[in-house]
């Protein structure tokens, strides 16, 4: 077991958390986390002259340091909800504006433009970061090519949405949120894309358009360039799940994997046996409630045996975007509590203490564990207890009432899956009550009065499959990467999993307009990380990866040609 490190206290009053793995909530964290920053929005332990340079708070430019930091504001562009409409009558279902933000500062004649997109979240809170920071790699890519820099939000997030998103919000306003109707906006956008105060032709017909996205914008990286290649030049994909799956109870097996290497598996082994001693008792309906009540306060008895399995979840919605870290919730301070005898003070074996005290034991030091309510009821949107003493309003099956959530939700319901449930066997982490089907009744929980063919009664996996490509999509101009341990690479095509393709990885770059065959892929996986951490200047090995990417984008600039007809200028 690895010695604590300090931590700085977590403030749930600065989030809005309410959401399954993954997703919305996930993207936010991870956004922080390239920032350099905790779930908390307090810096992370980082070296001296990197945590110097860190902006703390996000939607501030960095101090000038050669005059004046330039001056970026929100922009909208009207764009239509429907951009597949027959007979092209754009505006018979209605238009909506789209939010982005835009840097000229690098920008010399003839340098690309960069468009970062954000995805399943709110843009504004690091739009500045991205393109003002020093020490955002987007901001550094920008600069080096002396392109533009845009940020882009997604349709349906942030302030680009068709009406307010809400609990209240009729399922019939999401029919519009699909990725196929997202990915037209990029190319709606980009063909009329220009600035004022540059007179050359910054379309995609006379200037290179780079995607730059992680995770779910990793996939829209890749799929901007296989779908409209004559918008997009070249594209970065960090972490992309391209493969549809409803069932992704693989998603914990890297966990697995992750904790055991950086010296936690005596953790795992105890929650393990926790999880399956707690599994077995709640097959009596007295002792699950009696059981419930002990972990989450008075009242929690009354919840389903799956609902509190989501809440014995909750100790792993850090590790994608911070490992073992991620301040006070984080596992670290989890596994640390865990594996610690109180009476002793000694941390337990490699085998963890559930095989020398039992498994009953763990179980109730993780019922002990004092942030463990706090944790539920900021992720679950609930009000637990947490205290015998008092009743709570301890309500664990409640809809997502975060904006961004309940379109996240949307998305994997209809589309892409990537439900969370169970990994039953050898590395099991999570309650066998977290089925598959309880994954899938949870989108219909979100929105009970949709039906089909509006919301599938499960995600419509192969069809979007047979849309992308799954697995073997392999459009020319991409570089893919991954962590090691990060759960979504279970899905990429970099993934490790035996039920994978595992095409060979190479890193030189390819030449302009090559694709690869389905068994090779231009890609990179990360040793030591998780979830897009080359997107993170904080982390050492990304600066390898991103190395990669500029690389090819050295032999790939000059095979550039712009289309026939009219100048560079506009």
């Amino acid at each position: 077991m690895r010695a604590s490190i300090s931590v700085c206290a977590m403030s749930l009053a600065l989030l809005q958390l309410a959401e399954a793995l993954g997703g919305a909530r996930s993207r936010k964290f991870s956004l922080m986390a390239d920032m350099g920053l905790l779930p908390d929005g307090t810096p992370m332990h980082l070296p001296s002259d990197i945590k110097a340079a860190m902006q703390i708070a996000s939607s501030r430019p960095p101090p000038a340091t050669n005059g004046t930091p330039e001056k970026i504001e929100p922009e909208y562009v009207e764009l239509p909800l429907d951009n597949f409409a027959k007979n092209k009558d754009y505006s018979y279902q209605g238009t909506f504006n789209n939010r982005f933000w835009v840097a000229e500062s690098a920008y010399k004649p003839g340098g690309p433009v960069f468009i970062y997109d954000v995805g399943e979240a709110d843009a504004e809170p690091n739009a500045l970061f991205r393109l003002q920071n020093t020490t955002s790699f987007f901001k550094q890519i920008v600069d080096k090519y002396n392109g533009i820099g845009i940020v882009w939000e997604h349709r349906y997030y942030g302030n680009s949405t068709p009406e307010p998103i809400d609990l209240n919000t009729p399922p019939e306003v999401f029919q519009w949120l699909t990725t196929e109707q997202s990915l037209a906006d990029v190319d709606r956008f980009a063909k009329q894309f220009k600035r004022k105060n540059i007179k050359y032709n910054l379309t995609p017909d006379k200037t290179p358009w780079i995607f730059v996205g992680g995770s779910y914008p990793a996939m829209r990286a890749a799929f901007m360039r296989d779908k409209y290649p004559d918008t997009i030049f070249a594209s970065y994909a960090s972490s992309a799940p391209v493969q549809a799956q409803n069932d992704m109870s693989v998603y914990f097996e890297p966990v697995w994997r992750g904790m055991t290497e950086y010296g936690w598996g005596n953790c795992t082994k105890d929650i393990k046996a926790a999880i399956q001693y707690m599994d077995k008792v709640m097959e009596n309906p007295t002792a699950a409630a009696n059981l419930k009540e002990r972990f989450l306060g008075l009242g929690a008895g009354n919840n389903s045996n799956p609902t509190f399995a989501d809440a014995l979840t909750t100790p792993f919605y850090l590790w994608q975007s911070y490992g073992v870290e991620g301040g006070a919730l984080g596992l670290r301070s989890f596994c640390d509590f865990l594996s610690t005898d109180p009476l002793s003070n000694k941390t337990s074996g490699a085998d963890g203490w559930a095989a020398i005290k039992g498994a009953n034991y763990t179980v109730n030091r993780w019922a002990a564990y004092p942030r463990f309510t706090t944790m539920v009821n900021g992720y679950l949107t609930t009000n637990c207890s947490g205290t015998l003493q008092k009743k709570g309003d301890c309500n664990l099956d409640l809809r997502f009432d975060d904006p961004a959530m309940i379109s996240w939700t949307w998305q994997y319901c209809t589309q892409w899956g990537f439900l969370q449930s169970a990994n039953v066997g050898a590395h099991q982490l999570v309650s066998k009550y977290n089925s598959l089907e309880h994954q899938k009744d949870i989108c219909h929980r979100q929105f009970p009065t949709a039906k089909p063919p509006l919301l599938p009664t499960w995600p419509s996996v192969d069809r979007t499959n047979d849309v992308f490509g799954g697995w073997d999509i392999r459009p020319s101009q991409v570089y893919w990467s991954g962590g090691e341990f990060d759960p979504w690479r279970t899905l990429s095509p970099l993934s490790a999993e035996s039920f994978a393709p595992h095409p060979k990885t190479f890193q030189n770059p390819p030449k302009c307009g090559e694709e690869q065959d389905e068994d090779e892929i231009f890609g990179y996986v990360m040793k030591g990380a998780q979830h897009c951490y080359d997107f993170r200047t904080t982390f050492a090995g990304g600066s390898v990866s991103r190395k990669y990417f500029t690389d090819a984008l050295d032999r790939w600039l000059p095979c550039f040609k712009s289309k026939k007809g009219g100048n560079g200028h506009n």
